[in-house]
């Protein structure tokens, strides 16, 4: 069956990836955005409605969009995008007859992580970060409890993946991205002793997971950890961005970390009860792929 599907965000990291995912399943694709080419314009920080009928003929509604670190540079508008815009997002989705919704969330939404996480864990936000990402998962909740519809809540830790546009990409602070850039300069700062384990999830997969539950038609709320298959501590990543660069240039990358005695590390490791970990480039392509495409980008 051939669906409808509005999605902010498209032009994003994980919003493009999910774009793809659709459209070569045959689905058609409304992008919703603040600047052009998006098909409907919407301003998640500042706009407090959309156009009548903007989401007409819609089947569902992917919120790919939510807040980001570099938004709570503006807190107030950083709380606006999580909350009226989401909920004005949502009041035009369920005007236009939308009975399907899916929101991309944070790992973040469950503090600390540390021990194993799975869906059963109770969500317990210690920062802005994910107590804005938990609020906006609220809103969708609320959106699916009409017995007609549903949600989807995804929660990925540290997405991957070659940003659309290296020019346009705003998230260089996340470790995926800036350690890649900063091996290529030769040298790696780690903020901390880089101890802490993080779960590393390709967009793709994040994107055939909504794919999957958009084509099978759950039915109620479903939250989805969204791992990958690959887990390690921040220091090991850095290695591993470090290796490839030094492979790739021809010149050594070191590693910095602040002095003194690293504290122990926390085991770490997240799981899902939902649908297994999710398919896609191997951590190691992604380094090498963006790597790449920032020495040609810089040789240009």
């Amino acid at each position: 069956m051939t669906l409808s599907i509005a999605i902010t965000g498209a032009t994003g990291l994980i919003g493009h990836a999910l774009a793809q995912r659709l459209a070569a399943a045959g689905h058609r694709v409304r992008s919703i955005g603040r600047d052009a080419p998006a098909e409907v314009r919407f301003d998640l920080a500042r706009d407090v409605e959309l156009a009548p009928h903007a989401l007409a003929g819609c089947d569902a509604l992917v919120h790919a969009a939510g807040v980001t670190d570099e938004d709570f540079a503006d807190p107030a508008a950083a709380r606006a995008k999580a909350g009226r815009g989401a909920s004005a997002l949502l009041e035009s989705a369920r005007r236009a007859g939308v009975r399907r919704f899916a929101y991309i969330s944070s790992a973040h939404v469950y503090g600390p992580l540390e021990g194993r996480i799975d869906e059963s864990r109770p969500p317990a936000p210690r920062g802005d970060y994910g107590r804005a990402h938990l609020a906006t998962e609220e809103l969708f909740r609320a959106a699916a409890m009409d017995p007609a519809s549903a949600a989807l809540i995804a929660r990925p830790c540290a997405a991957y993946g070659m940003p659309p546009s290296l020019e346009r990409f705003a998230r260089w602070s996340l470790i995926p991205f800036d350690f890649p850039r900063q091996a290529i300069a030769g040298r790696i700062v780690l903020k901390s002793h880089g101890e802490q384990r993080r779960n590393f999830v390709p967009v793709e997969g994040i994107a055939n997971l909504v794919g999957w539950w958009l084509e099978a038609a759950r039915e109620g709320v479903v939250v989805a950890n969204a791992p990958g298959k690959e887990e390690m501590s921040v220091y090991d990543f850095a290695g591993l961005c470090a290796r490839i660069a030094s492979a790739l240039t021809g010149r050594r990358c070191e590693i910095s970390r602040p002095p003194g005695v690293a504290p122990q590390a926390q085991p770490f490791e997240y799981r899902t009860r939902v649908a297994g970990h999710l398919p896609g480039p191997s951590l190691e392509e992604h380094v090498a792929r963006l790597v790449r495409a920032l020495l040609q980008k810089d040789a240009s």
